[in-house]
């Protein structure tokens, strides 16, 4: 990076932290004030509970310097080959995974050149759906090691990371691939230890830890203006009607999942780290 955009991304950051501040300092303002109106004389213990957090959090960002807004690698990340061998991180979707599979998810990621795009094929019940979900978990596990993981890509710290399922809509993504994804995250002890969701959310899995999600889409505008950095898209749940692959339904859902492909072409940021 040339020194004059590592000058402007400093800036950026600066000014995002500054932000962020500035909205705290008026949040607990209001909520002052709004307790005054209201003639509180005792707080509650979650109100002290939440002016200390955002006191915590304004110390925090003022105490930062330039150095540690950088991405740091905060535990080492295990091997892929080490990673699949051990239910504890991978959970028992992907440990009892097909060995075909296996051997192609090391190829992957043992490459020396960057694999961004793979396209599976092959019979029902071959395993294609666990095999995408196994590789974006990794993704996911990859990413967790890290704090302050949109650095890695350029990007201002409260900058939200998004890989996205599509589907026709929630309920089939649910009963589905990405029902299957969530599970596999929920089983796996390190994402229950180590890297966990946020359990009150189901509409998303969601890692506040690190301003992270995995959202369902059913069509590309799902996607504009995200940090896009992973999709999975299976071009037959975009099969509509009754069931008959007519020529016309083939094409209808050929070119929809078309579109699709290249709004995640143009939305997907290129690995960096």
């Amino acid at each position: 990076m040339s020194s004059s955009v590592q000058a402007t991304y400093s800036v950026q950051i600066e000014q995002s932290i500054q932000d962020t501040i500035n909205y705290i300092t008026k949040t607990k303002s209001m909520t002052l004030k709004k307790n005054k109106k209201k003639k509180k004389k005792k707080q509650t213990e979650e109100q002290f509970k939440r002016e200390h957090a955002l006191d915590k959090v304004v110390n925090n960002l003022l105490q930062m310097k330039e150095g540690e807004r950088k991405a740091q690698l905060v535990r080492p990340i295990i091997p892929i080959r080490e990673w699949l061998g051990n239910e504890y991180y991978c959970g028992s979707e992907v440990f009892n995974l097909y060995p075909f599979w296996k051997e192609h998810l090391i190829r992957i990621y043992e490459s020396p050149v960057l694999i961004n795009e793979i396209i599976l094929t092959g019979g029902l019940g071959t395993g294609k759906t666990t095999f995408a979900n196994a590789v974006i978990l990794r993704k996911i596990y990859e990413l967790s090691c890290y704090m302050n993981v949109p650095a890695l890509f350029n990007l201002l710290p409260t900058s939200l990371m998004l890989f996205a399922y599509f589907n026709l809509n929630l309920e089939q993504a649910n009963l589905t691939g990405y029902g299957q994804l969530k599970n596999m995250i929920d089983t796996s002890k390190y994402f229950q230890e180590i890297f966990p969701r946020n359990q009150k959310i189901n509409s998303s899995i969601d890692f506040t830890q690190a301003n992270m999600m995995v959202r369902f889409a059913s069509n590309e505008s799902h996607i504009i203006g995200t940090n896009l950095f992973g999709a999975i898209l299976d071009e037959a749940n975009f099969y509509k009607g009754d069931g008959q692959s007519t020529t016309e339904k083939a094409g209808e859902a050929q070119s929809q999942a078309r579109q699709i492909y290249t709004a995640i072409r143009n939305r997907r940021k290129i690995q960096i780290y």
